[in-house]
Order: structure tokens, then sequence, then C-alpha cells
């Protein structure tokens, strides 16, 4: 990777969307990086700063994280200068596996609501036949039996490779099939931890893989008789919705979908996952007004000392953006308070828009 003066990383040779990410590398970051001394996170770390593993009304994209993690530089840098903190590098590499550790931590997606998902258990007919400690159909396992409540990719699998059975049910009892929103599913989620004993008594799992296996497994699977595998499977979805997609794709399979075990259908939901969620969905002519206005035109437009932004289209996303902070944002602080120029500050959406504009092919 090439060395830039003030900001991010121009000398990218593909978009860091394609990194191979894994949450257990970014939960060891976390700690190595020393986020871990101010911020806590998955209920480990310090108490001076903000809680990231606390969920709030979020729905946040990589690029609204990158903002927070921007508009919050300055002080952080602060602190870790009057505390004499030591901090790790953080590269591309590192940067993904923390948006995994991230994402890990629920920390992308909406707050789930038990009190809703125990509608939803009745409402999409799933307490037709599964009850929470005996089951009307004694084919079917009663939730308190149920091992993967803890970790939306082991539910959906298991809900996976049960289709074709449920499905023979649900006709012959002339019940639609359930579709799943992801906001359901984590309203199941919630649900269905709070009651299941094994699930209280378990810490909650939900692993980013490298997704390494995934495009292997797509194809062995089947799924490029439909899907080609350079072209998006659908909208850009959190993990969750990437899980519930799959879930609602179900029925479109001739009642016989490829059977997933666990590990296939992580590897394969991260491997999608990784390459689709950390694309821009900005604007990019707002983010042409925001170039000029946050001044960032005035470094890095060819007549500043810092190199052409837009030279590197295709490359950015909320990652590059975040190890580009880490590394260079202390350097270019210094250089705008030389010149007297505010820190620029970023509402929801906006960084998304700025990407947009640095990744337009136009600007090449």
């Amino acid at each position: 990777m090439k060395r830039l003066l003030f900001v991010l990383l121009p000398g990218l040779a593909c978009s860091a969307a394609t990194l191979p990410m894994d949450s257990v590398r970014g939960d060891k970051l976390f700690e190595s990086q020393g986020c871990v001394q101010c911020h806590r996170l998955k209920g480990m770390g310090g108490t001076t700063a903000t809680d990231l593993g606390r969920v709030l009304d979020r729905a946040y994209t990589p690029a609204d994280l990158a903002s927070t993690m921007w508009n919050h530089a300055p002080t952080m840098w602060k602190t870790i200068q009057e505390k004499a903190l030591h901090v790790g590098d953080l590269d591309q590499q590192a940067a993904a596996d923390l948006f995994a550790s991230f994402y890990s931590a629920r920390y992308f997606e909406m707050p789930g609501d038990a009190a809703r998902g125990k509608r939803l258990l009745t409402g999409k007919a799933c307490s037709n036949c599964h009850g929470l400690t005996t089951s009307p159909n004694p084919r079917a396992r009663p939730i308190n039996q149920w091992q993967s409540v803890t970790d939306p990719v082991a539910l959906v699998g298991a809900m996976w490779n049960h289709s074709s059975d449920m499905w023979s049910e649900l006709s012959a009892k002339k019940i639609a099939w359930p579709t799943l929103t992801p906001q359901d599913l984590t309203d199941l989620l919630v649900y269905l931890r709070n009651i299941s004993p094994a699930a209280r008594a378990a810490a909650g799992t939900f692993q980013i893989t490298e997704g390494a296996r995934g495009a292997a497994l797509f194809e062995s699977k089947g799924c490029t008789a439909c899907h080609k595998t350079e072209q998006r499977l659908g909208p850009v979805l959190t993990l969750t919705g990437e899980a519930a997609s799959m879930w609602n794709h179900a029925t479109f399979l001739h009642l016989e979908p490829p059977r997933l075990d666990t590990a296939e259908m992580r590897e394969v939901l991260s491997y999608y996952w990784a390459r689709q969620f950390f694309e821009s969905t900005g604007e990019a002519a707002k983010g042409r007004r925001l170039f000029a206005s946050k001044h960032c035109a005035d470094c890095h437009s060819g007549g500043g000392p810092g190199p052409v932004l837009t030279d590197k289209a295709g490359t950015w996303n909320g990652i590059t953006m975040l190890s580009g902070l880490w590394r260079h944002g202390p350097a270019m602080l210094q250089e705008m308070n030389r010149k007297k120029v505010a820190w620029p500050s970023f509402r929801a959406g906006e960084m998304a828009d700025l990407i947009a504009y640095m990744n337009a092919k136009a600007n090449k």
C-alpha cells in the first residue's frame, strides 16, 4: 500500500470490499490497538468513552461508522496523548477485521424486540408445529431444544435445511410460506434467546469468517445455475438481512434446496456480505459539494499538498476511510490547524456521498 501525505491510501490496487474479514481477529485487534482502554465492546473494556456494544437505534452503514469515528478523532487523539496510551497501526486488513468485530457485536443492526418476536412466532405459523417445551407436531423439535438461537446464521442454516419438510407440512395445512424481514429475524432471535434456557446460559456467538470457501461453495451447491457470481444478488443487507433473504429464497428451489451446514452457510454469507455490504450507496453529486465544503479540495484536487483522491476512483469505502484516518489523520489535523481550517464533521449519509464522489469513474 502506498503512503498518503495527509489523509488516505490512494495506492490501493483493488477495492478493500473484497478483503477477507474475520471477526475473531477483529476482537483481538480491538484489544491490541488500544481501543479497549477507553471503549467497551461485547461486555469488555473501559468506561471513559462510548460503549460501542450498546445497541441503539442504529441501522448504520460502514460509511456511517467511519464518519462517526472521523468526527470523534480529534478528541480521541487528544486523549491518547494526554494518557500516553499505546495504540497500534491499522492497515486495511486490520480495519476490515475491526469492522467484522463491530458487526458481530450487532453494531449495524436495528435493535430487536422480544414482544414483536413473540407475536411473529405465532403470526408466521411457527407455533403451529413448534412449542416451547413440547411441540404440537411430534416431528418438530421444541424451541427449548434449539441449539442455534444465539447465532442468526446457524438458525437460518437449520431452517434452510429443514425447509423441504416444512414446505410439506405448510402445504398440507394450506398455510403460505412465512417470509422474514431482517427486523423479523432480529426480533425472533431476541425472543427465542429469552425463552431458551440454553441460550440464556450461553454467550451470544456471531462470527464473521473470511468467506474464503464462499465462492467455491456457491458453485458446488448449484447457486450459479441461477446467480452469476459477478452480479449483485439483491439489495445490500446486513448479514442478518442476508440470512433472512436466503430463508425467503428457499421456496424457489423446488422443495429440495442444497444442504448447507452451519460452517458452509457462514462461509457463503460472509463471502457475499463482504463483497456487497461495504459498497458505497451514496450520491456522487452530493459528494462533490461535500468535497468542496468540507475543504477536502483544498489539499486533494491537484493544487494542494495532498494527492488527488479521485485518481483512485473505485477503491474507496468505509474500510479505506477508517484505515486512512487512523494512519494519517493526526498529520492532517496538524496541517489543518496550521492553516486555521476547522476539522470536518459528517452527518449521517454524508460520508457515503463523499465516497461515491471519490469513486465516480467520471473523476478519473
